[in-house]
């Protein structure tokens, strides 16, 4: 048995492997995400120690191989895995430390994965509408318009294929498992192949086939994307009129409630029929490069690999509105919120002993 590193993507269920499935192995030692984290992720460039890595992820040694289950580990949905400089760095912090792991990676039907990623952005206090999150360079100007300044969403970090490619180089193909996130629907079934193709064996009895980490519904965007605008967390790219200290975690458990009552409309379709064929026409050739690389392992009808051709455009229904209207509706927003301000101030002067 050897090493597993299960690195991604993010919004293919990592959180339920985190939480259910690898702590409870058998076969395998749980390193929790902190000390993973700790030991790949949070030293700088240059400053990166392969030994010390290894000895915290050796910490609480019991003689079995550790099993590591970190999304962040193929990089940050919200900033393109810091312009694709991250996953490679990463890459070879593993292959330093862990020279013999058996590497996990998980895919998402890109479509999906963009609305998913999306509702995870609004979610974590996100303003930005779907077009201006997903074309960002269409908005920005100068240096914020450089994603190699400030990094932002970007649709190269979802061609699966070159990361695979990447991780084959350094692993070895067969020691490269790739898995569709759609399998998942089957999870006891999926589990099961895993089992047998990372020699890893887990207490299926102990294991809660539930979902930790649901969306929430897709119809709270409006209303999230406006509350969003007096917290400053937990997105860069977004817009704030002021911040309230708590009020982030006061908003996300008013909208988790409401999104258990409006669960049946979800993220499914959020980028519409025109902007999905656009997606999956964006990514028909890089899906056709995973098929070649990993046979058999994607759904035909989701991970299309040939389509029609394209301009490069975003679809002309998802236009920006004028940039006019936007400075007026956020200068409006803010004149509200500071009248609202005053007018509380002036309730507890009014309150006040004289």
């Amino acid at each position: 048995m050897r090493p597993i590193v299960h690195i991604g993507y993010h919004k293919t269920a990592t959180t339920w492997f985190q939480r259910s499935v690898y702590p409870h192995a058998a076969s395998h030692r749980w390193v929790p995400r902190a000390r993973v984290q700790a030991a790949l992720l949070e030293p700088s460039g240059l400053a990166f120690d392969p030994e010390r890595a290894r000895a915290l992820l050796m910490e609480g040694d019991d003689g079995r191989p550790p099993v590591l289950c970190e999304e962040n580990l193929s990089g940050y949905i919200h900033n393109g895995g810091l312009h694709g400089f991250l996953p490679p760095a990463v890459a070879a912090r593993i292959r330093a430390v862990l020279p013999d792991a058996r590497i996990v990676i998980f895919v998402r039907s890109q479509a999906s994965m963009i609305a998913a990623c999306y509702m995870q952005y609004v979610r974590g206090g996100g303003t930005h509408g779907l077009h201006r999150y997903l074309f960002p360079s269409l908005y920005l100007r100068g240096a914020y318009a450089q994603p190699f300044k400030v990094p932002r969403f970007s649709f190269d970090h979802f061609e699966y294929d070159r990361l695979v490619a990447l991780y084959d180089g350094l692993f070895g193909r067969e020691n490269v498992h790739l898995y569709a996130y759609e399998a998942l629907r089957d999870q006891k079934a999926a589990l099961a192949l895993m089992e047998g193709e990372l020699e890893l064996e887990l207490d299926c009895g102990r294991i809660a086939f539930d979902r930790p980490n649901a969306s929430w519904s897709g119809a709270l965007l409006p209303a999230a994307r406006f509350l969003n605008h007096f917290t400053a967390r937990t997105v860069e790219d977004k817009s704030r009129i002021l911040h309230i200290p708590g009020f982030y975690v006061v908003r996300a458990g008013a909208l988790a409630a409401l999104s258990r009552i409006y669960r049946r409309r979800g993220a499914a379709s959020l980028p519409g029929p025109r902007l999905e064929r656009w997606i999956e026409t964006r990514f028909a050739a890089s899906n056709a490069r995973l098929r070649a690389l990993r046979p058999g392992r994607l759904p035909d009808d989701l991970y299309p690999g040939e389509a029609a051709g394209t301009n490069g455009l975003p679809p002309a229904e998802t236009e920006r509105p004028p940039l006019v209207a936007l400075l007026l509706i956020r200068w409006l927003l803010l004149a509200a919120a500071v009248s609202l301000m005053m007018l509380g101030a002036w309730s507890l002067v009014g309150l006040m002993p004289r």
